[in-house]
Order: structure tokens, then sequence, then C-alpha cells
């Protein structure tokens, strides 16, 4: 307050109700006394009022207030400044939290938090993702240039800006490389986002590549790029995603729940040992003649043969959505 003791003790009391209900996403009016209020705001999250009173019958509701945009700015640095590292630790979660539900909606705000924390995601990041299964991971220190936050126990997600980084790439896939040798086993890591506005598409990408990561069929090496692509697909239109899925792959996972059959495993097999038959009834256990009757039923059953070229890209797009929908679902 300003001047100090100047509002009495019983408006005080208001002030602070109406701003608890504030923080806490409340639909309380301002008090009779209150001329303009502005939230203060640590990121997406509303943390406290600054607020013009009238006493007195003093002062006039029809005075500009920019002036308290600047108090509400300030009263969030000078919280931030108070609560030291863990102000930080707290804006740092609720920036990458906020990305991880989507596209930011003030980009020009994510950028202004981003270079509160000392990050400048003005020409864009790419983002990391890493999970660990079991146990507890603490992240290790100075992990600069990027930020990075644990999300949850095991979950982290960070972001390496691209602003003056030529070298962001090979930062990012360092970050991935350290956090693996932290006790994270699985680790996914996006394409370049040149726009703020797209790196909530960044994180998702980061976090469905690490979920694809930890399922064994995926067979991520070497086929990066393509399980980016489709995922690109997936963010624009998850409609013509799920399309490829039916036209492909749908009939053989109908068949194989009716009759109890494994078409879709030894395709899956198949394809990644470069269409051989014998390496596939090596993995398998089967009888090599075992492995092309099913081939030949997988053709029979899509109307696309894996001998083919054609047949076996088409089949191998079409695995490569169905385990990208069915890591969107988990997440």
């Amino acid at each position: 307050m300003w001047p100090a003791d100047s509002i009495p003790a019983t408006l005080v009391g208001e002030l602070v109700q109406f701003a608890v209900a504030s923080v806490a996403g409340a639909s309380a009016g301002e008090p009779d006394a209150v001329a303009h209020s502005v939230p203060i705001r640590i990121g997406s999250e509303v943390v406290g009022v600054v607020a013009a009173i009238q006493t007195n019958g003093t002062g006039d509701a029809s005075d500009d207030p920019a002036w308290l945009e600047a108090a509400a700015a300030a009263a969030a640095v000078t919280t931030l400044m108070g609560d030291g590292r863990q102000g930080e630790g707290q804006l740092r979660v609720a920036l990458l939290r906020a990305l991880v539900g989507g596209a930011p909606g003030d980009a020009a705000a994510l950028v202004a938090d981003g270079r509160r924390l000392g990050i400048d995601l003005a020409a864009g990041a790419i983002a990391v993702c890493a999970r660990a299964t079991a146990g507890e991971h603490p992240i290790p220190d100075e992990l600069a240039p990027a930020m990075v936050a644990e999300l949850e126990p095991g979950y982290v997600v960070g972001l390496v800006p691209l602003a003056g980084e030529p070298a962001a790439e090979r930062d990012a896939a360092a970050l991935a490389d350290r956090l693996q040798d932290a006790g994270f086993e699985a680790c996914g890591v996006s394409a370049a986002r040149r726009e703020p506005a797209l790196l909530g598409e960044a994180v998702r990408e980061a976090m469905l590549l690490t979920e694809l990561a930890l399922t064994p069929e995926a067979a991520l090496a070497g086929q990066e790029e393509t399980y980016r692509l489709l995922i690109g697909v997936l963010l624009r239109d998850p409609d013509e995603l799920e399309q490829l899925r039916a036209r492909t792959i749908t009939p053989l996972l109908a068949y194989d729940a009716e009759h109890d059959t494994e078409l879709l495993m030894t395709l899956g097999t198949f394809l990644a040992h470069h269409g051989s038959t014998t390496e596939t009834a090596e993995v398998m256990g089967l009888h090599r003649h075992t492995v092309g009757y099913r081939l030949s039923r997988v053709h029979e059953v899509s109307g696309l043969s894996p001998y083919e070229s054609d047949g076996r890209e088409r089949l191998s797009l079409g695995l490569k959505a169905a385990q990208i929908l069915a890591a969107q679902e988990r997440l």
C-alpha cells in the first residue's frame, strides 16, 4: 500500500479476498472501492492483483490504467526474485506444461517469459523429451543453453533455443544423451520449429517420439524422419492419419482379433528385417513356409502385397501410423 496505512482495515480484508479469488480462478467481483485492477501473472498463472483504490470519494474510474500493467509486470519480476530458484523453477514448469497442452495462446508472452528465464525463444527452438520408467532420476546440472523441467516424476521436457545457436541440433542431441546417461531410458528430439507459436507442436512431437522409443515394435532407429513426417500429419489433421491406418492395417487388426492369428506381428517382423522371409522365420521361430503363408494372407486381407514395393511401403506407413496413434492415445 502507498501511502502506508492509507486503506481502512475492512477494505484491506476485501482486497485480500478479491486477490485470493482471482488466484483461484473464481469469478469474484471487485470491491466497490477498486477503480482499476490488473492480475499479476507468472506464465499463465495468476499469482496476485494490483489495484488502484478510491478512498474518501477521490479517484477517477476513467483514468488510464496502463500504469497498473507496468506495476503488475514489476510485481511478477519481484515475486520471481523473491522466490529465487524456486520461483524460476515454478515458471519453467508452468511454461513447458502450457506447451504440452498445445499452441501458446500468446506467443509474445511466451517469448517474454522465456527471456525472464534466460532463454531466447524468439527464433524458435527444438524440443527434447525424456522418460524414466522406474526410480528417481535427478535432472543433471548445467544444461545450458536448454531450458529443462521435470513435469512429473520421471518425465522431463526441455527446449533448446535456435536464436544465435547454429549448433542447436547438436546441442539437442547432446541434451538427450545426457538425460539418457542420467537414467532416462527413452528420449525424443523434435525437428526445429522456427516460430514461437509452433513450439507446442515441437513439444508434442518430442513426447510422441519418446513414447515410441518405449515401443519395441516401432524400431525408431534409422526411421526417425519418417515418424516425424507422420507425426506432422497427426498434428495437422488426425483424421488423415486415421484414414491411412484404416486403409492399410485395420483389416489385419480385425482379422487377427477374430481368428487369433499373428498376421500383423509377422508383417512387422518381415518389414523390420528388410523383407527377408528367412530372417523373419528365424526371429519368430517359424518355418519359412509358415511365414510365406501368413504373408499371403496379409495380401488377401489387406489387398496390399508385402512382396511388392508399393504394397510394402504402404503397409509400412500404415504400421507406423497405427503406432503413432496408439502412442497418442497413451499420452
